[in-house]
């Protein structure tokens, strides 16, 4: 049996490890007798190998355990607050409140707009939670989002006053100074 290079270079990390079985051994070791170039090429490059395993693993100090241990620790508080702040924003245009002697759904009437808001809010924040983007790319979706979601419902109350109206816009107004300053972390953290 004609056995190529390729077959070998492919058996050769079960072979230095020694794993390799006694039939795959002595098949290396053959080829290795009609091609002495290529087993001193072969040993050269397993010998990095052979040297990390002898050396022994180096111990973290327990201060970068502390800090990482916080980091998580601080990730799934995160986690768990945005988590919180989705399901609140998905459940609110589902809530009824008593207003003026009436019971009032957010489904309905003009509160339909209201509604939409609260669930294209808690779509970001939904996307957000389970796209686990890196700090800055989230950063910069959150601010794209928060300074473009307003703005449909701005223009439709601006053009439909009624006496939700001042609420609306001190909300969205709210929504735009936090995009305002998502947006300057986001560049300040550019600049570092």
């Amino acid at each position: 049996m004609n056995i190529t290079r390729e077959v070998v270079t492919d058996l050769l990390p079960i072979y230095f490890s020694g794993e390799a079985s006694s039939d795959t051994k002595s098949l290396v070791e053959e080829y290795f007798r009609d091609n002495p170039d290529f087993e001193r090429m072969a040993r050269s490059a397993g010998t990095p190998l052979e040297t990390l395993r002898s050396v022994a693993p180096v111990a973290a100090g327990s201060e970068k355990e502390k800090r990482d241990l916080e980091s998580v620790r601080c990730g799934l508080d995160r986690r768990k607050w945005m988590f919180g702040l989705c399901l609140c924003l998905t459940l609110s245009p589902l809530f009824f409140y008593f207003t003026h002697g009436h019971l009032v759904s957010l489904m309905i009437g003009d509160f339909l707009w209201e509604a939409a808001f609260y669930w294209s809010m808690a779509a970001l924040f939904w996307f957000l939670y389970f796209a686990r983007l890196r700090w800055r790319t989230a950063s910069l979706v959150a601010a794209i989002s928060l300074t473009l979601i307003p703005i449909p419902f701005a223009m439709h109350f601006a053009n439909a006053p009624g006496p939700t109206t001042a609420g609306i816009f001190a909300g969205g107004i709210c929504i735009w100074i936090a995009a305002a300053l998502i947006w300057i972390s986001y560049f300040r953290q550019r600049s570092h």
